[in-house]
């Protein structure tokens, strides 16, 4: 028999035998319960017992470390390059591939806006916020570019996954930087088609702008205004995806997958390039002459309702919009005054003065309240109890009919024709109100670009009305409020024989022609009566009308005949000065047997003193230009 490596005399009975079967699979003895003898020492034996659990726990202990130790010993030494091979390739990062915006060309087919290729560095926070260096990375690309980032900081505060911190770089200045950035973790430097406009200013608000989309996580360029806000759908094309294996740095390990970028479509525009650069030439030096606040040119084709030139000034410059101004130069911007990102073309409303006469001629004919052959009597003003509504001319013009009446664009005549006066009934407000609605006023036009306003047309609903209210009116002033491209609208439904149609800009998408443009209206009134409109905008023009400067016109262009409207309409300044605009709307050519006018244009001056002597003159060079 086996001698036990201990005393057996040690073990309590009853504590041996509950585990006598453990014992003997341990030690691998024979069982010698049966031999113990019934009674053994009084002595507890439990301390030995938990003695032996402890030996058995620490030897469990150390071959599981062993274990451990040889694995870590593995993967560290033996496959240690392998592993961190891996590592480093097992994020998957997903970068857009910006698509080339479509370009946009004038109506004789030259590049208005193009693409040239640019550079930007682009932050992807995922991988800095993982190591907690994102600020420190900013801080480290402005001592690099040597230059200040708020936006990059606020873009980091907003959370965004990708923050843009500079754009529009070339090569030259992006080569020195590029291996300088490449030690921080998420910072790329991607290829970013950025747009060229190649009239920056005298295009700016009817083709806009493009900048970042501050509603998406992802960069993505959007247009902002005119044109390109408009038709950005169109523009925009659709981006490409790369898939792409990153280490834990963010460095590129591998391009996975590639989907390319689709470019957006091209537009072709009604708009004139000389037309539109001489118009903004004229204008722009009439403010800085000081001899007007602000100015706008709208010409249209008046056969299909297509915008020839929008020019509005002051203005700002699309590139270094598109680019990125900075806070400073943004600031520099808002403070020069006068409102530049204004578009007063269809934004801006003002009183119509004498060019609504059209409209209330045309509302007097249909309504029998006038004939060709009715005649009143001017003698420079009209009197209604105590108060006096006086013709701009002194002495007035004595007797006129509907077409001397536009012709020397006389009030007094309107005056009566609008609200009555003697043995003339007139229309009143709410008929005059009827009728400028029909003509398109106090509605949008519908043109394909945003921000127009309505303009007002008081129907004497919302306010003591009183006759005096009627006859300003009926002259295009008072509560009267239009838009420069409403008056145009107008002039061109008198050019075309009678359609008024929705102005539109763009004419074809990647070759495919729009639709033909809609109606507002047509046929408003009867032929004799619109033909007689036509005859006394065409007086204008020549001798014996308001609009001396375009006298001569046909001595100048083989015979080519016009007809206008000139208008100044009051308004108290800002400081409480009266003050005036100036108006003058023409179409051409003028043929009283046919309705085949190229062109109705509308020159406006925003304080700009009358339309005969400050905006007819910037209107002839225009037309001259037109028909050279």
């Amino acid at each position: 028999m086996k001698k036990l490596p201990f005393d057996i005399d040690q073990f309590n009975p009853g504590i041996f035998r509950r585990n006598i079967d453990s014992f003997k699979e341990v030690f691998g003895y024979p069982d010698l319960s049966n031999n113990l003898p019934r009674k053994l020492s009084s002595y507890n034996l439990s301390h030995n017992y938990k003695l032996w659990h402890a030996m058995f726990f620490v030897c469990l202990v150390v071959i599981t470390s062993l274990i451990f130790i040889t694995r870590a010993f593995t993967l560290q030494v033996l496959k240690g390059e392998k592993y961190e091979t891996l590592s480093k390739s097992n994020n998957t990062r997903y970068a857009q591939i910006q698509a080339e915006r479509g370009v946009i060309y004038s109506r004789e087919g030259e590049v208005l806006v193009r693409n040239k290729p640019a550079f930007s560095i682009e932050l992807n926070t995922m991988y800095c916020r993982q190591l907690d260096i994102c600020e420190s990375t900013l801080y480290e690309v402005e001592k690099i570019q040597n230059k200040s980032l708020p936006e990059a900081y606020l873009d980091l505060k907003d959370r965004k996954q990708v923050i843009v911190i500079e754009k529009g770089l070339t090569k030259e200045e992006v080569l020195p930087i590029e291996s300088k950035l490449a030690s921080f973790p998420g910072l790329v430097i991607s290829v970013q088609p950025l747009r060229d406009y190649r009239f920056p200013e005298s295009f700016a608000h009817v083709l806009g702008y493009v900048g970042l989309d501050e509603t998406n996580l992802q960069p993505r360029y959007v247009g902002k205004a005119g044109i390109e806000e408009s038709y950005d759908d169109r523009l925009r094309g659709i981006p490409g995806e790369r898939v792409i294996q990153v280490d834990s740095s963010g460095e590129s390990y591998k391009v996975i997958a590639e989907q390319n970028a689709f470019p957006g479509k091209n537009i072709h525009t009604y708009l004139n390039l000389d037309l539109q650069n001489k118009a903004y030439d004229l204008i722009k030096e009439k403010v800085l002459e000081g001899k007007a606040t602000a100015g706008v040119v709208v010409a249209q084709d008046p056969q299909t309702g297509g915008v020839i030139a929008l020019v509005s000034y002051p203005t700002f410059d699309s590139n270094k919009l598109s680019y990125g101004m900075t806070a400073a130069e943004m600031d520099a911007l808002l403070k020069a005054g006068n409102y530049p990102f204004f578009n007063r073309a269809v934004s801006a409303v003002y009183p119509p003065g004498s060019t609504f006469k059209m409209v209330t001629a045309s509302a007097a004919l249909m309504e029998g309240v006038v004939t060709e052959r009715t005649s009143v009597f001017d003698p420079g003003y009209i009197q209604v109890g105590s108060y006096i509504f006086r013709n701009w001319k002194a002495g007035g013009h004595g007797d006129v009919n509907l077409v001397r009446a536009l012709q020397v664009s006389n009030d007094t005549y309107f005056y009566t024709v609008g609200g009555g006066h003697g043995n003339i009934n007139g229309l009143g407000i709410q008929k005059l109100a009827s009728w400028a609605n029909k003509f398109g006023y106090g509605h949008l036009t519908g043109i394909d670009i945003k921000g127009e306003l309505p303009g007002n047309i008081p129907d004497g609903t919302a306010r003591a009305w009183y006759l005096g209210d009627t006859y300003i009116t009926a002259i295009g002033q008072g509560d009267t409020l239009s838009t420069p491209l409403q008056v145009n609208n107008v002039t061109s439904y008198f050019a075309n024989g009678g359609k008024l149609y929705v102005p539109r800009i763009v004419e074809s998408i990647d070759g495919v022609n729009l639709p033909k443009a809609n109606l507002i209206a047509e046929d408003l009134t009867d032929t004799k009566s619109y033909d007689l409109v036509r005859e006394g905008m065409a007086a204008v023009a020549a001798p014996g009308g308001t609009a001396y400067p375009l006298f001569d016109f046909p001595l100048k262009h083989n015979g080519t005949t016009l007809a206008a409207k000139t208008g100044t309409s009051e308004y108290t300044a800002s400081d409480g000065t009266d003050k005036t605009h100036a108006w003058l709307t023409v179409f051409g050519p003028y043929n009283s047997s046919n309705y085949d006018a190229s062109i109705a244009l509308t020159v406006f001056l925003e304080g700009g003193g009358a339309g005969s002597d400050d905006a007819t003159p910037i209107a002839r060079e225009l037309m001259d230009l037109w028909f050279k």
